[in-house]
Order: structure tokens, then C-alpha cells, then sequence
């Protein structure tokens, strides 16, 4: 029997955000429309840009969209059923006196899952953070990718590389790994939840970022089947 897992996070007011100039997200009744006969239910959507919630991202978030693709060039058959592993980790406690601990090549090699990687495949890493979605901590308390993590999940040569925590880099210790992972021309999926209710080895992956022309990345609609 299929099972299908919801791993988009739900845009809405309270959510985590970036600090600014990243707006906020706020959802509003459309006012009366002058123009109809009658009521017309709608809402406006402000506060929305290309990094809100779940999104999808090309290489040009770094590179500038002059110098890279774009995510409406991305292939949309390349996006639906695609192969994919997911390394559950479970949670850590982050080390005396540190808000964040750092996912190291250990904890990724330690999932029973990463002997299933492929070349091509998606890869998502599960740290149940997930679930703090609407917790103010969100953003500056998750996990974090070490530089020999991303160097490991690098040479497995993903087609998406995804995870349920919304700040790869440590801004207090850079890591400095993001030049190496654009450089590699991996898509990044991210945040995403409910990584953590995915059991079998390998699934698919289906993710379909809003149509926008000149941008790097858009918010998206992200689900995993297992079968």
C-alpha cells in the first residue's frame, strides 16, 4: 500500500523567518471588491518572497541569476517520483554553553539508510526539528551541517539535497562549505518536517515549486511516497 508524507511546512502567521529585510508573513481578508456583485472571499498573501517556508533552489541564489539557471529552467520531470534517501539522525543535544550542534560524517554514516545512496539520487536528512516549526528558536537553534558532512553528502552526487532544519551554516563558526556545494549543481530542498515518519530505506520524492520566471528558488509543495 502506498503512504504518502507530507514534508512541506505550513506558510502562516507566527511561522519562523529570516531576519530582516525578510518580511514577516501575514494573511489578510482581500477587502470588498467594488467591481462584483455580491461577497467575494479571498485572502492576500503578504510577506511571501522566493525563501518562504519549504522552497526549491537552484545554484543562482548564489552565483546571481545572471550567472546560473533558473528554477523555472529546472525540469519538472526530473521533480516528480524521483528517487530518494532520507538519513533520519534522530535529535542530539547541542554541546555545553552552544545553542546548535553541529550533524557530523558519523551521525550520517550511522544511518542505516546511507548505504542505500545512489548516485542521482535526492538525499534529505532528518533531525526532527521539523516539528518546532512555529517555535521562536526555530531558525537559530537547529542543527547545522559540519564541513566534512557536506563534503560527504557532496561525493554522493545528489540530484536534491534537502533537510528539516532552515540554516545549513554556522554563522558563529563558518564552516564555509556553500561554494563547494553550489559548485556541485545540487538543488537544495529546505526546511521540510515530518522527515522523521518516513521508515523505508529508499522513496520518492515529488516537489513542485510555485511557476515564477526570474528567481533562484520559490516556496514549493514537497511529498514523499513510500511503497
Amino acid at each position: 500500500m502506498a503512504n504518502f508524507i507530507d514534508i512541506t511546512g505550513t506558510i502562516q502567521e507566527g511561522m519562523w523567518h529570516y531576519p530582516p529585510p525578510f518580511p514577516r508573513v501575514a494573511i489578510t481578508p482581500m477587502p470588498k471588491v467594488p467591481w462584483v456583485d455580491g461577497d467575494v472571499f479571498c485572502e492576500i498573501f503578504e510577506g511571501l518572497h522566493s525563501q518562504t517556508g519549504t522552497y526549491l533552489e537552484t545554484p543562482a541564489h548564489f552565483y546571481g541569476n545572471d550567472k546560473s539557471y533558473l528554477l523555472i529552467d529546472v525540469d519538472i520531470a526530473t521533480l516528480i517520483n524521483h528517487d530518494c534517501v532520507v538519513l533520519n539522525l534522530g535529535s542530539k543535544t547541542p554541546p555545553p554553553g552552544k545553542a546548535r550542534y553541529g550533524i557530523t560524517v558519523e551521525d550520517l554514516e550511522s544511518c542505516p539508510a546511507a548505504k542505500e545512496i545512489r548516485e542521482g539520487d535526492d538525499i534529505l536528512v532528518g533531525t526532527n526539528w521539523g516539528g518546532r516549526w512555529m517555535e521562536p528558536d526555530y531558525l537559530e537553534s537547529g542543527p547545522y551541517l559540519t564541513y566534512d558532512a557536506m563534503q560527504w553528502l557532496i561525493a554522493k552526487k545528489p540530484y536534491i539535497l534537502g533537510s528539516d532544519t532552515s540554516r545549513w551554516e554556522n554563522l558563529e563558526e563558518p564552516q564555509g562549505f556553500f561554494p563547494d556545494f553550489y559548485a556541485a549543481n545540487i538543488l537544495m530542498l529546505a526546511p521540510c518536517i515530518n522527515l522523521e515518519m518516513v521508515t523505508k530505506p529508499r522513496v520518492k520524492l515529488t516537489v513542485l515549486p510555485l511557476k515564477i520566471p526570474r528567481t533562484s528558488c520559490a516556496p514549493c509543495r514537497a511529498v514523499i511516497l513510500e511503497e
